[in-house]
Order: C-alpha cells, then structure tokens, then sequence
C-alpha cells in the first residue's frame, strides 16, 4: 500500500512538472493560433484579449464576466484527454500512476481557472492577493496581455522560463543562460557572412 501511494505521490509531481508545458503549447497553439481550432482561437485572441488588455481593461468590475472561464466541459475534456497517456505509461512501466496522472491534471486545471479568474475579477482576489507567489502570476499574466506570445503560463511558469517566452514585469525577456544564447547567436552571424560570397571588383 505504501509503494503504490509513494509511486502516485511521484507520478502526481511529475505529471503536474508536464501540466506546465501541456498548458504552454495548448495555450500557444490552440488559443494564439488560428491552425488548429479557430473557436478557440477567436474566444481567446480575437474576444478575450480584446476585452482584458494589459491597461487599466486588465481587471472587470462585472462579479460574472462571461468572457474569463473556459466552457464548463473543459476539466472532464482534460482528463478524458490524457487518460489513454496514463493507461498507457502505467501499463508499459507496470507503475501504478494512473490516479496520481487524474489528480495532477484535474488540480492544475482547478488552480489554473482560479487563479485566472482571480486575476480578472478583483474582487476574487481578496484572498489570494496576500500571497506573494499569486502576486508574482498576477504580474506575470499581465505582461501576457500586453505580449500576446510571451508569458503563456498562468500557474506554473516553468515552461515560460525554458522554451524563451518568459518577459518580467517590466516586459523585458528573461534568458535562461543568455551566455550560450549569446554565444550561439554570434556562431549564427558568423555562419551568415561566411556564406555570402565574395565580392569581386571588375578592373575599368
């Protein structure tokens, strides 16, 4: 009984580790990108963002907005989702985390909703706003309406910070190791003006 609760325990974190980059590219792919479904896209970009921008517009004053939750059936959409990718990693690896896998998504999810929709009603915010990590998302998602494309995480900015679209506060980029980004950058010029060829000079 204890080496299956601790194997859950371990499946739950890492799974919640996955929740921040299954949010990034969902939230990148499907509600900033018009390719794959356009509902999506349009009650997010085009209703949503246009709504709630990064000015004084960030927060509503309305206690039910329409335009901040997603649709009701999106938590069980979720977890229906991922099922057969729990069934499966418990089947081939013969670890019970099927439950830790369920309890990961369906928490994210909750927090996720909650927290953005703290964000947007202030009212909500009472509570969570004495908490100094909610003050830093709540920063964080700002910036989110001010660069549509950057801070694409709203509970767990992890993804944000490796896949190079993390901005602070401020809006400037945060780099995770800018030397080698640096470093690569210069190798990419360098490669650049290497293949340019050569310009000759015809004799009058």
């Amino acid at each position: 009984m204890t080496h299956i609760l601790l194997c859950e325990l371990a499946a739950f974190a890492l799974y919640f580790v996955y929740g921040s980059y299954f949010e990034w590219f969902f939230h990148r792919y499907l509600f900033h990108s018009p390719k794959y479904i356009y509902r999506t896209f349009r009650e997010h970009t085009l209703v949503h963002h246009q709504i709630y921008k990064g000015d004084e517009t960030y927060h509503t004053h309305d206690d039910h907005p329409a335009k901040v939750p997603m649709d009701w059936w999106a938590l069980p959409a979720m977890v229906g989702f991922h099922l057969p990718l729990f069934l499966l990693v418990q089947h081939f690896t013969k670890i019970p985390s099927l439950w830790g896998g369920v309890a990961a998504i369906s928490i994210y999810y909750t927090c996720y909703e909650t927290f953005h929709w703290a964000m947007h009603v202030p009212k909500a915010s009472a509570f969570l706003s004495r908490f100094r990590y909610y003050r830093f998302l709540d920063a964080h998602h700002r910036v989110h309406h001010k660069f549509m494309l950057s801070n694409l995480n709203v509970l767990f900015p992890l993804a944000d910070l490796t896949l190079g679209t993390l901005r602070g506060a401020d809006g400037r980029r945060i780099v995770l190791f800018p030397k080698l980004r640096a470093d690569r950058s210069k190798e990419i010029e360098k490669a650049k003006h290497a293949k340019k060829p050569a310009h000759t000079v015809k004799s009058p």
